[in-house]
């Protein structure tokens, strides 16, 4: 994982009033809304005992843990300890800093650090990864998540890999080409462009299709009239939750749209993606890439920028990039 970066951990709807307890980054963390409705995002475990706060309610803007009802509020100071009575002194060692936290286009950002007390200043923050095209409301968009059982890197490679289609997806998207060409590559600061076409060999016109990537896991794909971006996040170096938006330019009516562009997220989110593809991914070994065990063609040519730009994040932000076994 890529230090000192957004990650979208939740869509905003999944965060109601109830606290509710996420698994991501290797840890197990609590999100809740404090008297204002502002998202907060910590460690679940109360320092206290080790209860996972998820467990509990808020209640005067406060989290409140369900087993002593100590209370924290969203700087994550506890500010009450009921056995103690309303004068006791509160121990430092009770805080929990809350991670720095957004609500953006229908996300929610999270951003990570090594440990939460290396946090930079709000004021410094960079500013949150996306897409133009999706800056403005629609009128047919859809949206959803679903857990994948692979390493997050694994996940995003996926969002690169278009030479596939008609092998895995032949029997749902029969007649489609199997060569990639054109093929355009764009690397710019933390930026992947990606333009081609997969086409059948002797035609010149084939499925053309856009791929951009904003580090650390945001991806926009695009092919002929509809788009969609895939936001991944680790949840541990096992797994996965990906996080996605769905439009369409086709048919430009409120509810028909919708609809439209709904059964679009469904035939691509839950079929070909996660019974077919998933499928072939999970039996990718080793389960975590490395450059050493695999031979990447031209048509891999955004995989390979991807993975590049990630090691030079990594190196940039002082982690050590593992080496090739």
């Amino acid at each position: 994982m890529i230090p000192n970066q957004w990650y979208p951990i939740c869509l905003s709807h999944e965060l109601r009033r109830r606290p509710l307890g996420l698994a991501r980054m290797g840890r197990r963390l609590v999100a809740w809304r404090d008297g204002d409705g502002r998202a907060v995002v910590m460690d679940e475990r109360c320092p206290h005992r080790g209860a996972a706060r998820s467990d509990g309610r808020v209640r005067d803007g406060q989290l409140e843990c369900p087993w002593h009802g100590f209370r924290f509020d969203a700087e994550g100071a506890c500010r009450r300890i009921p056995c103690e009575g309303p004068d006791a002194k509160i121990s430092a060692g009770l805080s929990t800093p809350a991670y720095p936290t957004r609500e953006a286009n229908g996300l929610l950002w999270l951003f990570w650090c090594a440990e939460v007390s290396e946090a930079v200043p709000a004021g410094s923050l960079p500013e949150i990864p996306w897409f133009e095209e999706f800056r403005e409301p629609s009128r047919s968009e859809a949206s959803a998540a679903i857990d994948w059982p692979m390493n997050y890197v694994r996940s995003i490679e996926s969002n690169f890999d278009v030479h596939h289609f008609p092998f895995v997806h032949g029997s749902v998207l029969p007649g489609m080409g199997e060569r990639i060409d054109p093929l355009e590559v764009e690397v710019e600061g933390t930026s992947i462009r990606t333009r081609g076409q997969l086409r059948r060999q002797g035609r010149e016109r084939g499925l053309a299709f856009e791929i951009d990537f904003e580090a650390p896991s945001l991806t926009r794909l695009a092919f002929q009239g509809f788009s969609f971006i895939v936001a991944d996040c680790p949840v541990d170096e096992h797994n996965t939750r990906r996080h996605a938006i769905y439009r369409q330019s086709w048919l430009d009516v409120p509810l028909l749209g919708r609809f439209l562009t709904w059964s679009f997220m469904m035939l691509d989110w839950k079929w070909l993606q996660n019974r077919q593809d998933l499928k072939i991914a999970l039996g990718q070994r080793p389960a975590a890439p490395d450059l050493a065990v695999e031979h990447l063609v031209h048509a891999d040519a955004g995989t390979a920028a991807y993975r590049k730009l990630r090691h030079d994040l990594l190196r940039k932000a002082g982690v050590e990039v593992q080496k090739p076994q």
